[in-house]
């Protein structure tokens, strides 16, 4: 499959009414290198990555073959699941430890009151 990304990319610029100086100031390089980058058929990863994140697309759709990239996408997917649980189960155990350290200090505090209420009698 022959992809033309540089027009695709265009296409996308221009139904977003982005410009072609909007993208070369978002990735720092000149409008004459940017229309380069639009007039070709290839394009770097990083500089695909660069645009789909300036642009909100995923330009990387248009090389899916078969089921690679879904596999990919798919484990990501579980990646970030597992991740967020973890995350969230940290939390959970962070909020809890905090509970017990308010009580503990309500406990001290009051302890301190007594013995200081037991000391000036």
């Amino acid at each position: 499959m022959s992809v033309h990304i540089g027009l695709m990319i265009w296409k996308e610029m221009k139904q977003k009414d982005i410009s072609v100086s909007d993208i070369a100031t978002a990735l720092e390089i000149s409008k004459t290198k940017t229309q380069e980058m639009l007039n070709t058929a290839t394009i770097d990863i990083l500089t695909l990555v660069r645009v789909s994140e300036i642009l909100n697309y995923n330009f990387f759709s248009y090389y899916e073959s078969g089921k690679v990239f879904s596999k990919i996408e798919l484990q990501e997917k579980k990646r970030l699941t597992a991740e967020v649980d973890r995350l969230k189960a940290l939390l959970a155990e962070k909020n809890k430890a905090l509970e017990l350290q308010e009580r503990l200090n309500k406990i001290q505090f009051s302890t301190i009151s007594l013995l200081e209420k037991g000391q000036f009698r």
